[in-house]
């Protein structure tokens, strides 16, 4: 079985979750000027080269879920929110088995892969499934940060998109999320 980050469950309602999640380590690599499947297509290449083991020591890793990809996103606070998108430089991750510290990571052969030790923190969550367009996740990131905001929540950082299965899942089966850190509130 795949493993997954653990988390915790906050608060749950319908496809929307806020989540706490404890510290773990992304190996990541940044594709410049592309759009989501170019980049998607590209930093996936990469991230399996070296969990597959093209590294120094030659060592496989297991796979994990979900791919992450992160780009930057304007937001405008209007009513309804914006949230305009560009192709630009992307950040593709793949979360490392938990079993791994920073120092027992083997070293990668490909130095665009970086490993960022992630800190304990919340996030915001919507999942879905369907077909995978541009602008459904537009819609998703939209909706899910008019309900953070209902709720009170100030978001840090840029959206990322979480995909959880290889692309021949069918479209219905798939989960895919929607999510962005968000401010720890003691109230909440």
């Amino acid at each position: 079985m795949t493993e997954t980050p653990n988390y915790e469950v906050l608060k749950k309602d319908k496809q929307f979750e806020l989540r706490n999640y404890p510290g773990y380590i992304k190996a990541e690599v940044k594709v410049e000027n592309s759009d989501y499947r170019t980049a998607v297509y590209r930093g996936f290449n990469i991230l399996a080269g070296f969990i597959f083991g093209n590294n120094q020591q030659a060592k496989e890793l297991a796979m994990t879920a979900p791919v992450q990809v992160s780009s930057p996103t304007q937001i405008k606070m209007t009513k309804p929110v914006t949230i305009q998108e560009e192709d630009a430089d992307s950040i593709v991750a793949f979360i490392m088995p938990s079993k791994y510290t920073l120092d027992t990571l083997p070293t990668p052969n490909n130095n665009k892969i970086t490993f960022n030790q992630v800190e304990p923190h919340k996030m915001g969550v919507i999942r879905f499934s369907g077909y995978f367009s541009k602008e459904k996740v537009r819609k998703v990131k939209r909706e899910l940060l008019e309900r953070l905001t209902a709720d009170g929540y100030q978001t840090i950082g840029e959206f990322i998109i979480a995909r959880y299965n290889p692309p021949w899942v069918p479209w219905f089966l798939a989960r895919d999320e929607v999510m962005i850190q968000v401010e720890p509130i003691e109230d909440h």
